[in-house]
């Protein structure tokens, strides 16, 4: 049984300034650690593009192409209770003025966890992947059809495409969430979305090379538009090496 239900997700362009420093550092020091406060609140995590991540988008529509920036907190139960505490908190730290950063948003909104696959070379299970060390995360944003039937893709999601990007060299798991009525809020971005990420062991732009085909052979018959489809770095990196013979000096 997976404790986490739900991937709030936030996906955001640059900063006007041109300097994101201060949203990161603000984000990363001030109001993540906040978040844990909360009852259901399990982890959050951020990355960012670079322009070899840039580089390696197999898929990037209209204003989806200035996404730069992604974040998720996994969220448990009680599930309710902890979205509707985790946007009280916001205003709470606005109206103190522990919201000084914000970054142009492209998404915001809470989607309901439906798979969780992990790699068999890792040996570890699928519902621990995003605790996992990694280097990054593959994105993948797609829009459903309203007028074409999803079951047989959500069959074929779980049944062959979750199973097949994990397979692929520096992909240690996959998750994928959808949309839910029950979890709208009136902040949250209108429409039917799914995300699918995928932890990445490895340099992330080179694995968004190993899996571009990938993505482009499975949503060439998708009924659903791409939308993102993009390799990000983590802000924490995995740094075991450094801690090797040579590594310290």
């Amino acid at each position: 049984m997976n404790r986490a239900k739900v991937g709030f997700f936030s996906l955001t362009h640059h900063s006007p300034t041109g300097d994101d420093r201060p949203y990161l550092t603000w984000h990363a020091l001030d109001h993540m650690p906040e978040q844990y406060q909360l009852p259901g609140l399990l982890l959050g995590q951020r990355w960012a593009s670079t322009p070899a991540c840039r580089a390696a988008r197999a898929a990037e529509i209209d204003s989806w192409s200035s996404v730069e920036h992604v974040v998720c907190y996994l969220m448990g139960t009680p599930v309710d209770r902890t979205v509707d505490e985790f946007l009280a908190l916001g205003r709470h730290l606005a109206d103190l003025g522990r919201y000084p950063h914000a970054l142009p948003s492209q998404y915001r909104g809470g989607l309901r966890l439906l798979d969780a696959v992990a790699a068999p070379r890792v040996l570890v299970s699928a519902e621990v992947v995003p605790f996992r060390p990694h280097h990054g995360v593959y994105l993948l944003v797609d829009r459903p059809d309203e007028a074409t039937p999803q079951d047989g893709f959500l069959g074929r999601l779980h049944s062959e495409v979750l199973p097949t990007l994990v397979g692929v060299p520096g992909v240690a798991g996959a998750w994928s969430y959808t949309s839910s009525p029950g979890l709208r809020r009136r902040m949250f971005t209108e429409g039917h979305h799914r995300i699918i990420v995928c932890y990445l062991d490895d340099d992330p732009a080179t694995v968004g090379e190993r899996l571009s085909p990938v993505v482009e052979q499975v949503w060439a018959t998708a009924p659903s538009e791409v939308l993102l489809a993009a390799p990000f770095e983590s802000l924490v990196r995995w740094d075991i090496d450094r801690f090797g013979p040579d590594g310290l000096s």
